[in-house]
């Protein structure tokens, strides 16, 4: 088992290009093997919640996904000869949880305006629910957008459709990550996220992230056109940040090298600061 799971992560690593050796290795973080999926071939089907089970008598509780239980939600909007209904789950005051400075969007329910809310910014005392489990969005009659939301954020597979019922959207997600990243993570139960890579039409393009093995960012920065750009930054497992290494704004600049813009140990002390040289 163990060469077949080395040889499936060694087809799905991506190469690196044009990027200095010793810079490369400050943002290595140490695992063992870990499991690698490209949203892309992840199907609906995977979802324990989706897939029927046909030992089973009894209907699946639709307020139940992923083992927690939400409450049921309706929000209706009439314009002129034209209604929008959306049916929707939300968690429960004791099981919400707040954004995280990696999540992508971030959906909730705003009980006092009656309205579902894209926004990782959550006023204090504000009276939400994060979305969880199944959703359907309705133009009349016909559907025209359904997917599914795991604590806030979309899961697995969405569509949408026109008036005329025509498929006119899909994507795949995981846990708000759209099917055009790469996720590799600690464990075979695909639980402990080890890294994101953001990947559109082959290249790495977007913001990357890797974790330590706690859940914490390790670190974090940009890519454009398969090279990194910009401010790239790295963090201790305690949060405190570890390194700054500023890459050229632009890609292609070969002859601009990255450079070490501040670096603190494990205290937070600053040992070293390229502005003082």
């Amino acid at each position: 088992m163990k060469p077949l799971l080395y040889s499936f992560c060694l087809i799905t690593l991506l190469p690196l290009m044009g990027q200095e050796a010793a810079i490369i290795d400050l943002f290595k973080v140490a695992y063992e093997t870990p499991l690698t999926i490209a949203l892309k071939d992840l199907k609906a089907e995977e979802d324990p919640d989706l897939v029927p089970e046909t030992k089973k008598k009894k209907k699946p509780n639709p307020k139940v996904y992923y083992g927690i239980k939400g409450k049921k939600g309706f929000v209706k909007t009439t314009r002129g000869r034209n209604t929008t209904s959306e049916l929707f789950y939300f968690l429960k005051d004791k099981d919400f949880e707040n954004p995280s400075l990696f999540d992508q969007n971030f959906y909730y329910f705003d009980r006092k305006k009656k309205r579902i809310v894209n926004s990782r910014k959550i006023k204090e005392g504000q009276k939400i629910g994060l979305l969880h489990g199944k959703y359907i969005k309705k133009l009349n009659d016909e559907i025209i957008e359904k997917g599914f939301y795991y604590k806030g954020k979309k899961h697995m597979r969405w569509v949408r459709f026109d008036r005329n019922d025509i498929l006119q959207d899909k994507e795949i997600y995981w846990k708000g990550w759209t099917q055009q990243s790469l996720l590799r993570f600690y464990d075979l139960r695909r639980e402990n996220l080890r890294e994101v890579i953001p990947i559109h039409f082959g290249d790495r393009q977007g913001t990357y992230y890797a974790f330590h093995s706690n859940g914490n960012v390790a670190s974090t920065g940009e890519y454009m056109f398969d090279e990194k750009i910009g401010l790239w930054r790295e963090y201790y497992e305690n949060k405190r940040s570890k390194r700054e290494i500023k890459y050229p704004k632009e890609p292609f600049q070969k002859g601009t090298p990255p450079t070490i813009l501040r670096e603190w140990n494990e205290k937070g002390v600053l040992i070293y600061d390229s502005r003082k040289l």
